[in-house]
């Protein structure tokens, strides 16, 4: 759990006997940070041990996931920095490399191999063969703050990623290993794209392979939920469609989620949380 006031929770989901409702049980905070500084987004690195935070100071850091480790007042210092608020971050699958985004309508790509291996003596040397995935920064693609960041497939030539955008715009963008990036699709969601998860199995996922569809839940702060798919259609061109909007909520929809199982019905459960309004709905499509 990401917190106001410079740290992380940890909770366990512990259940203690047979068909007895799980109960969520606090096991420790770890302070990273002073207790004035937000921690607005945070996701485990790919080798398990660290932990990547976006923070209301601009920064992106990366910590140790370690209590001792948090002790050490020694370690300071950021991985890459954002003119304002750093919303949300995302790493690529081989943890050596990550994308940011933040209030100044930027989004950025930083490579981590050799900034930190002082910090994590398990982060690996990079080795992208030839062709060197070299870091960069482009605040022309959206219209405002970039608040969410979610890679779908790279290869060789460069990767393909998913943003969110105050600007209530979800794009589909394609980040050459050499030129300018280029926005391959994009959508108008009619509301800020706050957060972005994929949905279809894990197992169907290839990153070797471009994907022919992608299903995709967002939330979209004062628009609700909208379910939808990104495909390529007969000119062999990415295009967003919207499935389904999820409209109950009367504030911020900043939290969404969904249960991996699909019902005898071919349906979903969702979760979906709102802001002022302290609202939780759980519904099916």
């Amino acid at each position: 759990m990401a917190t106001s006031t410079g740290s992380i929770g940890i909770y366990h989901l512990v259940k203690t006997a047979v068909n007895t409702v799980p109960e969520i049980a606090y096991v420790q905070t770890l302070r990273y940070f002073p207790e004035d500084v937000l921690v607005t987004a945070f996701l485990w690195h790919p080798n398990g041990s660290s932990i990547g935070m976006a923070l209301t100071t601009g920064e992106i850091c990366l910590r140790p996931f370690n209590s001792d480790t948090v002790r050490d007042a020694s370690i300071s210092g950021s991985v890459t920095a954002h003119e304002l608020e750093a919303w949300t971050l995302a790493f690529t699958t081989d943890g050596l490399g990550l994308y940011s985004g933040g209030d100044d309508s930027t989004i950025k790509f930083t490579e981590l191999a050799g900034n930190h291996e002082h910090y994590f003596e398990d982060l690996v040397e990079a080795n992208y063969g030839e062709v060197r995935r070299m870091p960069w920064s482009d605040n022309k693609i959206h219209g405002a703050g970039v608040t969410a960041i979610l890679p779908i497939h790279s290869n060789s030539e460069g990767i393909m990623v998913l943003t969110g955008s105050y600007d209530d715009t979800i794009r589909l963008i394609h980040a050459p290993v050499v030129g300018r990036r280029a926005v391959l699709a994009e959508t108008n969601l009619e509301g800020g794209v706050w957060r972005l998860k994929r949905l279809d199995p894990e197992n169907t996922r290839s990153d070797s392979q471009a994907p022919d569809e992608i299903l995709l839940l967002a939330s979209c702060m004062h628009a609700g939920a909208r379910i939808l798919s990104l495909q390529k259609d007969f000119n062999n061109d990415w295009q967003f469609r919207v499935l389904a909007k999820f409209e109950e909520h009367k504030s911020m929809n900043y939290g969404s989620d969904s249960q991996p199982r699909i019902n005898d019905k071919g349906q979903r459960t969702f979760i979906t949380t709102s802001f002022y309004d302290r609202l939780v709905c759980l519904w099916r499509f």
